[in-house]
């Protein structure tokens, strides 16, 4: 559930130029992610996110993947009892069912977080004890290749037309050349 305290604010996210998505930091999933922000994040509608998340029943756990406003209505404002809030978890596993190039941006950035905010975890789970919005990653210099600029880059890269430079470009700034 929602600290009261500190979780009810919403933290705005740069995935790439031009999208932006919110997070709700979260005690026990790090944070949470409306259907709509998913949705955005994906480039697709909260349809296919829902339709989705029936589809895959099966593999989409309540309280893993994915949790009901119910659970945190008293201190999120306009929390539906019925909205669905999506856990880092969820928001990977959703990834494996979209196919899209944003989509493969999308889960390439989501990875990325996560990975950035598991580096903060000892081997025994414990969570550094800095809060979410500073435990981020931060800005570097103009001249090094930051998350979003290899995003945006990649994003760039999708537009040519020729594979075989499109995939030697990639490789290259994923550093598998």
């Amino acid at each position: 559930m929602l600290n009261q305290k500190n979780e009810s604010k919403a933290i705005s996210l740069t995935v790439t130029e031009g999208i932006t998505v919110s997070i709700i930091p979260n005690s026990e999933h790090e944070f949470l992610m409306s259907t709509k922000e998913v949705a955005n994040g994906y480039d697709t509608s909260e349809y296919v996110i829902r339709r989705s998340k029936l589809d895959h029943s099966h593999e989409l756990i309540e309280g893993k993947h994915f949790v009901k406003g119910v659970s945190f209505s008293h201190t999120l404002k306009n929390a539906q009892p019925h909205k669905i809030f999506w856990t880092k978890r969820g928001i990977v596993r959703l990834g494996f069912f979209i196919k899209s190039e944003r989509a493969k941006l999308f889960r390439d950035w989501a990875e990325e977080l996560i990975i950035k905010l598991d580096e903060q975890m000892n081997l025994f789970g414990d969570v550094a004890s800095t809060p979410l919005s500073h435990r981020l990653p931060a800005k570097r210099n103009h001249n090094r290749i930051t998350q979003d600029r290899l995003v945006d880059l990649l994003a760039d890269v999708c537009q040519i037309e020729d594979k075989a430079l499109r995939m030697s470009i990639t490789n290259k700034l994923m550093g598998r050349a």
